[in-house]
C-alpha cells in the first residue's frame, strides 16, 4: 500500500509542478480604479455574474501549462468561455478588473492581458498606396523574406508577442534606421506580393500600430520572473499587501510595481533589494566604529555618533547606487532610490506597514519644496509614525523619510561640510 501511495505521489509531481497561478501576493488597492474602469467591472458582473467569471478563469488556468503561457491564447480561451455563457458579452476588460478585485490576478497581469486584448481589437484600415513609402535602399529585398517567413519560422512554438519582437529585431538588424511608417509600407508590400496572407498581415499591422516591440514583458516572462523571485525569497506573509507599489509613476501610465517588473530582471531586482537590506542594517545598527592602524599595529578606535552613523549610511548608499550602473547586470542603467524601495518590498525586505507609512508623509514627495521645507514637514508629522516600533537611534521609517528627502530634493543639506565637529 505504501509503495502504491508513493507511486501515485510521484506520478502527480509533474502535474503539481506545472500548476500555474497569478494570484496577487503583493499589491493592495488596484492601479485600475478609475470611474470608467469601475463601471466596466460592474457591467461585466451584471452581464455574467461573479461566479461565472471566476469559474471561467479558473478553468482556463487549469488547462494552461507553464511552457504554453501566452497572453493572446489566454485571452482567446477566457473570452470564448465567457461568450459561451452570454454570446453578446463585450466587457472583457471589466472581467479582468473583476478578477483583479478578487486578487485572482495582480495589476501586472492585468496590464499584460489588456495590452494583448487591445492589440487584437485594433482595427486595420485599408491603405492608400500613394501615402506609403518604402525604405529608399535595397535592404527591402532582405526584409520581405523575413516577413514572409513569420508564420513558419518566428510564430512556430512562440506566443505572438514574442514572435513579433523576434521578427522586429531581425528587421532592425538589417535596417536599423527603418521608421514606423516605412515598416507599415513594407508589411503592406509583403501582403501585396502574397508573401503573407490577409490574416497574418492584419495581425502584424495590429502589432505595429500598438508598437508591440516596445512591450518587453510577456505573460510567460513575467511568470518566470516572479517564480524565480519567490523561490529565492519566499514571502513571510503572502497576504501582506502594499498600496505604495500600486501608486502611479510620475509621467507614466503604470504603477511602481508594473514599472519595476517591466524594466528590471529578477537578478537586478535582487541586487536592488539587497542594497536597501544593507541600508536598513546600517541605520538600525546601535554602534559603528572606525579603526585606524599604525605601523606597529596599534589601533585607534573612533566611535561614530548617531547622526554620523546616519550620514555614513547615506554615503554608502549613494556609492552602492553609483556602482549599480557599472555592474554588468545593469548594462549602464541607473535605478532610482524609489525603484530600490519597490524592489526591496517585492522580495520581502521591507514590510508593507513600513512602506505604506512612508507614503503617508506626502509632503516629502513634493518636488517644489526645498530640502529644509520637506525636513520641517517631516519633523512636524513625526507623530504619524509613532505607532511604528522605532529602534535606536532614529527608527527605520523616519530614517527612510530623510533619505527620500535627500534623494528627491534638489537642494541637499551641505552643512556637514562646514561643521568641523562632524566626521560625516
Amino acid at each position: 500500500m505504501r509503495v502504491l501511495i508513493m507511486g501515485l505521489l510521484l506520478m502527480a509531481l509533474p502535474v503539481l509542478a506545472d500548476t500555474v497561478s497569478f494570484r496577487n501576493d503583493r499589491e493592495g488597492e488596484t492601479y485600475y480604479s478609475s470611474k470608467s474602469q469601475k463601471r466596466s467591472l460592474n457591467k461585466a458582473v451584471s452581464k455574467l455574474g461573479e461566479n461565472v467569471i471566476s469559474d471561467a478563469y479558473n478553468d482556463v488556468l487549469r488547462q494552461t501549462q507553464r511552457k504554453d503561457l501566452c497572453s493572446y491564447d489566454f485571452n482567446q480561451a477566457l473570452l470564448s468561455k465567457l461568450k459561451d455563457q452570454n454570446k453578446k458579452f463585450d466587457e472583457y476588460e471589466g472581467a479582468l478588473f473583476y478578477l483583479r478585485s478578487q486578487n485572482e490576478i495582480d495589476d501586472v497581469v492585468v496590464r499584460i492581458l489588456l495590452e494583448a486584448h487591445e492589440t487584437v481589437s485594433t482595427r486595420v484600415y485599408s491603405k492608400n498606396e500613394d501615402q506609403l513609402f518604402l525604405p529608399a535602399n535595397d535592404k527591402i529585398h532582405e526584409i520581405l523574406p523575413l516577413i514572409g517567413s513569420f508564420e513558419g519560422r518566428f510564430l512556430r512554438n512562440k506566443c505572438f508577442d514574442d514572435a513579433y519582437r523576434s521578427l522586429f529585431g531581425e528587421i532592425r538588424s538589417v535596417d536599423n534606421k527603418i521608421t514606423n511608417s516605412q515598416l507599415e509600407a513594407v508589411l503592406y508590400e509583403a501582403y501585396k506580393q502574397e508573401l503573407i496572407n490577409k490574416s497574418v498581415y492584419e495581425r502584424l499591422e495590429q502589432a505595429r500600430i500598438n508598437q508591440l516591440e516596445t512591450k518587453g514583458l510577456s505573460l510567460k516572462s513575467y511568470y518566470q520572473k516572479i517564480t524565480s523571485l519567490r523561490t529565492q525569497y519566499p514571502l513571510r506573509d503572502p497576504e501582506e499587501k502594499s498600496n505604495y507599489v500600486t501608486e502611479k509613476v510620475t509621467k507614466m501610465k503604470l504603477s511602481r510595481r508594473q514599472f519595476l517588473l517591466e524594466n528590471y530582471t529578477d537578478i537586478q531586482i535582487v541586487f536592488m533589494g539587497n542594497i536597501i537590506k544593507k541600508l536598513r542594517t546600517r541605520l538600525e545598527s546601535p554602534k559603528a566604529e572606525i579603526l585606524i592602524y599604525d605601523r606597529n599595529q596599534g589601533v585607534e578606535t573612533i566611535t561614530l555618533e548617531p547622526m554620523e552613523r546616519f550620514r555614513l549610511a547615506i554615503k554608502l548608499l549613494r556609492k552602492e547606487m553609483a556602482h549599480l550602473s557599472l555592474n554588468t547586470f545593469f548594462y549602464g542603467g541607473s535605478p532610482s532610490y524609489l525603484d530600490l524601495m519597490t524592489a526591496a518590498y517585492e522580495i520581502g525586505i521591507i514590510p508593507a506597514s513600513e512602506l505604506d507609512e512612508l507614503v503617508t508623509l506626502q509632503e516629502i514627495w513634493n518636488p517644489k519644496k526645498t530640502f529644509w521645507q520637506k525636513a520641517r514637514v517631516w519633523v512636524q508629522t513625526m507623530g504619524t509614525v509613532a505607532t511604528i516600533m522605532i529602534p535606536p537611534p532614529y527608527g527605520f521609517i523616519p530614517a527612510l523619510a530623510i533619505v527620500v528627502i535627500e534623494f528627491t530634493a534638489g537642494n541637499q543639506n551641505n552643512s556637514n561640510e562646514e561643521d568641523p565637529t562632524s566626521l560625516f
